[in-house]
């Protein structure tokens, strides 16, 4: 078997504390614990090196650059002219917010009541998603809806 090389560090006491010395140099590896700053030379020319995500992007962006507004982009699930994006500003907020508040709280109360006083009728929306018909005049409706909001912006 061969012998393990020494360690490049060791570990000594120096005025009740322990400081590690790099045995290459004789200094100590880490500055010590009253010095500020680091023990390599600072080099203000140097090059850094950035994180930062190129400016050109190939994902859609969330964020509207202009308002500071986020942007909403719709799927051909429900809008009929999909794929476009939709500036959610405050006039999109009071017209849009307005109507998705007042249809969840409908939803729920006929939800509540179908529940309570006929179990059968919980299935009755689900049947009715799968009729060609109506989901084709729901989402003519949404589309609609998005129009206005985009036309009004």
């Amino acid at each position: 078997m061969t012998a393990i090389p020494p360690s490049r560090y060791k570990v000594v006491e120096r005025g009740r504390r322990l400081v590690v010395i790099d045995t290459l140099t004789g200094k100590p590896a880490s500055p010590e614990h009253g010095q500020v700053g680091s023990t390599l030379p600072h080099t203000p020319n140097a090059p850094r090196r950035t994180t930062e995500r190129p400016v050109a992007d190939a994902a859609p962006r969330r964020v509207d650059d202009r308002s500071g507004a986020a942007i909403l982009t719709t799927s051909p699930f429900y809008d009929l002219k999909a794929p476009r994006q939709i500036v959610m500003d405050d006039r999109f907020n009071d017209r849009i917010g307005k109507a998705i508040g007042g249809w969840l709280i409908g939803l729920f109360f006929a939800i509540s009541i179908a529940f309570l006083f006929f179990p059968w009728l919980i299935v009755l929306p689900f049947i009715l998603a799968f009729q060609p018909k109506v989901r084709a005049a729901i989402r003519q409706w949404i589309t609609a809806r998005l129009d206005e909001v985009q036309a009004a912006s």
